[in-house]
């Protein structure tokens, strides 16, 4: 007896579309794609339930003829490419010849078409196994497909779709993400009749996305540099909108990418965009973002996948490379240091007329106060009783007695100027030119930094963290940090999957001045180490970054071993730490290293290195204004 048999025909269709049908959201993909291909100015999707009980997509495209609308349900039939060669020169989204059919093997489908020279159009009928009925039609120029109950003929399947409000927000993540891709079409989206968005024509992208996405989700976004300024001799380009560090989720979505305008799902792109943020963003955060990559079509295989949802490139590295290269320098370029808006507070009646009186003085007649008012001294005041020492959030350290030392007297001649930063002598210049005066220190963890209209507060550890983090990039990038033999050998046991690790990061480690030697079975020896690196800190380090290799935690890529290595080992090296008394010339040249930093917004581990408060709203909160 014959144990192999050939399938009959209506299995064999529905097969094939499972391929290419999983969902409602599907659907809509892949009728939407047609529309685009068809040079629609304008496309409109509506669906109820989610999709799964009827799906309408219009458009204003070319439309069909009778003929090729009857053959356009037929299986492989396309006018998009007509051989093998074509498949690497594709400028089209859909060009398989599988939508409608597919469609049409698990719903139940109409199609309403007409060209623009016809008198009348064209309506199809088909669904499962029935045959197709074409039949004439009076329709607008375009196309209109409706698709009602699917897997009606197969109810395993369609039970195992979610419910209708999450095939739903798959559709709706479908129409956002092709929207995006055509700024130019005007785009409409309704679910059960209400409307979810409608975004007209557009020419700039963040309008686009605003109008998509929501005005409060993009009004934030960093434009990356236009196409010509990246490998445009290549053909290559990156353009879009990057999300600032402070605008992150805790999964993927809200990433959107497209290749040669097709929107795709990338995990080495997305792998790349977090990458371009680097340290920038904290612990299981990742960025929002729309990017449009132009790779030339002969370098992009999109047919690697039954939805082309997936594509492969042919030099991946250099294009990975260069979009984190891009979003750094894009991030490099903003102000991301966190800025605290405080609340606004109103006060009493009678405070704001005491203000209104007040302001209408000149700052340039008030005098200093007499020298025979006292002043009030905090030591004057009994201080409330502890508790419980547990209570101090910085540690159990005694207090230093708080002095407030006396005003020097002020003479009239020698009256504030308006601007009291330009009065005083010891100013620093930022690269942007803000001039800056380190006041000093605070509960031995922050540093306290005078601006024009802002009152910064440095974290003295994040701070120096991320300076030590930039020395040591630069010493990795550059190879030129010296190699220190150590006097004693540092022994480590790792387990067998990260000794395999260890072996490929073997080399990459020699290059940088570590020398690691076997010491039989899964222990090792560190005979030397990079000069600035503790010996005794070595064996973790190295254990560390092995078990990241060896459970894939690492990036393969010799810029995204740098740049974890450099993390890791700024954490290890000597630094500034909460409750260390600082000398004003150590914060002057903590403050001022800092800021010559590229990217001095954040420690390696995306904490900020400092935040800034306005003067004006601290005014608010002292009822001066």
């Amino acid at each position: 007896m014959n144990h192999i048999r050939l399938l009959d025909s209506n299995t064999i269709e529905q097969l094939r579309a499972g391929e290419v049908i999983e969902r409602p959201a599907s659907i809509v993909k892949e009728l939407v794609e047609n529309a685009i291909d068809a040079g629609a100015r304008s496309i409109s999707v509506s669906i109820t339930k989610g999709g799964i009980d009827e799906i309408v997509v219009q458009d204003d495209g070319s439309g069909l003829t009778p003929e090729d609308a009857s053959l356009a349900f037929q299986r492989h039939a396309t006018s998009k490419i007509q051989s093998s060669n074509d498949l690497f020169l594709l400028t089209t989204l859909g060009f398989r010849g599988e939508a409608l059919a597919s469609i049409a093997a698990v719903t139940q489908v109409e199609l309403l078409s007409r060209t623009a020279d016809a008198i009348e159009g064209v309506r199809v009928r088909a669904g499962g196994s029935t045959p197709l009925e074409t039949s004439p039609a009076g329709c607008p120029q375009g196309t209109t497909v409706t698709t009602r109950h699917l897997f009606f003929n197969t109810p395993p399947r369609r039970a195992f779709l979610k419910s209708p409000t999450a095939e739903g927000h798959q559709v709706h993540e479908v129409v956002v993400a092709l929207a995006l891709s055509r700024p130019s079409i005007h785009f409409r989206f309704q679910s059960d009749g209400r409307e979810v968005f409608q975004a007209p024509s557009q020419t700039e992208l963040a309008l686009r996305a605003r109008a998509v996405i929501g005005k409060e989700w993009a009004q934030e976004f960093l434009p990356l540099p236009s196409a010509d300024t990246t490998l445009a001799e290549e053909g290559v380009g990156l353009t879009g909108l990057v999300s600032p560090p402070g605008r992150t989720r805790n999964t993927r979505t809200g990433q959107y990418f497209f290749v040669n305008e097709r929107p795709v799902k990338s995990q080495p792109l997305s792998s790349a965009l977090s990458r371009g943020y680097g340290e920038l963003l904290p612990a299981g955060r990742f960025p929002l973002g729309v990017l449009f990559l132009t790779v030339p079509t002969d370098q992009v295989d999109v047919n690697v996948h039954p939805t082309k949802r997936e594509v492969k490139f042919q030099a991946e590295r250099e294009l990975l490379q260069m979009v984190v290269r891009t979003v750094r320098k894009t991030l490099d370029r903003a102000n991301l240091f966190k800025k605290i808006e405080l609340p606004a507070s109103d006060p009493p009646r009678d405070q704001r007329r005491a203000n209104s009186r007040s302001e209408r003085l000149s700052r340039a007649e008030s005098r200093a106060l007499d020298s025979a008012v006292p002043r009030p001294d905090p030591a004057d005041y009994p201080r409330p009783h502890r508790r419980h020492k547990a209570a101090d959030s910085y540690g159990a350290r005694s207090e230093p007695g708080l002095r407030m030392l006396d005003k020097p007297l002020v003479h009239e001649a020698e009256a504030a100027p308006l601007n009291p930063v330009s009065s005083q002598t010891t100013l620093w210049q930022r690269p942007d030119g803000t001039e800056f005066r380190v006041v000093g220190q605070s509960h031995e963890l922050f540093v306290l930094v005078e601006v024009a209209g802002e009152l910064w507060i440095v974290d003295q550890h994040a701070a120096h963290e991320r300076i030590m983090y930039e020395q040591v990039l630069d010493s990795l990038q550059h190879q030129h940090s010296a190699t220190q033999p150590l006097l004693i050998p540092e022994t480590f046991d790792l387990s067998p999957a990260a000794c395999s690790a260890l072996e490929e990061l073997h080399d990459y480690l020699v290059q940088i001045g570590f020398d690691i030697q076997p010491f039989g079975g899964n222990t090792f020896q560190v005979q030397a180490a990079p000069a600035y690196f503790r010996p005794a800190d070595t064996p973790a380090l190295l254990n560390e970054l092995a078990e990241a290799q060896a459970e894939g935690r690492s990036d393969n890529s010799i810029e995204a071993k740098q740049e974890d290595l450099a993390a890791r080992i700024a954490c290890k090296v000597k630094s500034i730490k909460a409750g260390q008394t600082l000398t004003p010339e150590a914060m002057h040249a903590l403050v001022k290293t800092l800021l010559d930093c590229t990217s001095p917004f954040t420690c390696p581990h995306g904490r900020p290195t400092m935040v800034r408060y306005s003067v004006r709203q601290l005014e608010r909160q002292f009822d001066r204004r």
